[in-house]
């Protein structure tokens, strides 16, 4: 069974009901927006506060799926805090609430950090090879930090130009690890058996983290590798 499986079912039915939940409430705002609503401002802002919100609910998830390794625990509590701050602050900007002054650029940084974060896990979610995943990784993080950089600080020369090529590195990053997960998903479906016995702790120190690379598996939390025999 591939990583991204042994990931989505222990949670399967919990993220089953949140999406049903979401499309409920999406649909209800939807309609309250067409019914109520008496000019197209209030209901444009309906319509913003169910995707804000559905967008919200795909990054918190995301992070919680994707998410690896005791070591970046604090820094997956942040993305998701980030990710809800920048939610709520939409939301209120969505309905006219103004934010407080000198609130932009801490707003805009913490947007920055919670789409960081958010890349982070689904590259760690359908990535399993640790140099393209380091690659991804790394760019995502520089790419962010001269965006943040951007907010607090006034530079002129060829910001854009560099911000295009960025865009156009993790671009090609991101859809090398889309092609090497679609790559792994085909071969697992190949290669598997029904016979076959899948492993889902690591037999070192029992972490839960494994990549397999039949006729190897290794775990990410100490890279000790094992095979199994049927």
């Amino acid at each position: 069974m591939s990583r991204i499986a042994w990931r989505l079912v222990p949670d399967k039915s919990v993220i089953k009901r949140l999406l049903k939940w979401f499309v409920i409430i999406n649909a209800v705002l939807a309609a309250f927006g067409i019914v109520v609503g008496g000019n197209a401002e209030f209901v444009g802002r309906v319509h913003g506060s169910s995707f804000l919100l559905v967008v919200s609910a795909a990054g918190l998830a995301s992070i919680e799926l994707g998410k690896t390794g005791d070591r970046l625990k604090v820094a997956w509590f942040v993305g998701s805090v980030c990710v809800l701050v920048t939610g709520i602050s939409l939301l209120a900007l969505t309905w006219g609430a103004p934010l407080p002054d000198g609130a932009g650029k801490p707003v805009g940084t913490a947007a920055v950090i919670g789409v960081v974060a958010t890349y982070c896990a689904l590259i760690s979610l359908i990535c399993s090879r640790n140099l393209l995943r380091t690659i991804c990784w790394s760019g995502a993080l520089l790419h962010g930090l001269y965006v943040t950089f951007l907010i607090w600080f006034e530079i002129t020369p060829f910001p854009g130009r560099i911000l295009a090529l960025f865009a156009v590195a993790q671009s090609a990053c991101s859809m090398l690890a889309v092609i090497e997960f679609i790559g792994s998903r085909r071969t697992g479906s190949l290669e598997s058996e029904p016979s076959e016995r899948v492993v889902k702790f690591c037999p070192y120190c029992g972490a839960a983290d494994l990549a397999v690379r039949p006729p190897l598996s290794e775990c990410r939390k100490c890279e000790g590798k094992f095979q199994t025999f049927s």
